[in-house]
């Protein structure tokens, strides 16, 4: 009968070191960048942005001249897409300061995020210009 409570008193106390080691181990990021995360891309981000910007604007044009604006809906994709467009440009600020790896690869996966759905917002808009 000893013999398997000092088994079992074993086991917990190495499964009690086993934890204590894991729990006072630093977490390490593993930083892995996109080949994709250059400089260029950020200029590239920075134009794609530019064009979604216009793209917004000529869109508002068409809306006002259909008289679109006035709609709750539509003023409230109109605000969500600012917000995206609001957000790319704050991402691509904190790639341009980024100075190390880690910050320069969140940033551009930002970027990517954010582009994507203020394309989405942007095209998702649009579908206001069309004829009822």
């Amino acid at each position: 009968m000893k013999a398997p409570v000092w088994i079992v008193i074993a086991i917990i106390l190495v499964g009690a070191a086993v934890g204590v080691y894991l729990v006072r181990q630093k977490p390490s990021y593993i930083v892995t960048l996109s080949p994709g995360a250059g400089t260029d891309s950020a200029a590239v981000y920075a134009q794609r942005a530019a064009e979604l910007e216009e793209r917004l604007e000529a869109t508002k044009a068409v809306l006002d001249r259909i008289q679109a604006l006035d709609r709750p809906a539509v003023r409230r994709r109109i605000a969500h897409m600012e917000e995206q467009l609001e957000g790319l440009r704050a991402a691509l600020r904190e790639w341009r300061e980024a100075h190390d790896a880690f910050g320069v690869g969140e940033a551009y996966r930002e970027c990517l995020l954010l582009y994507g759905s203020a394309q989405a917002a942007c095209h998702a808009l649009s579908f206001d210009t069309l004829p009822e």
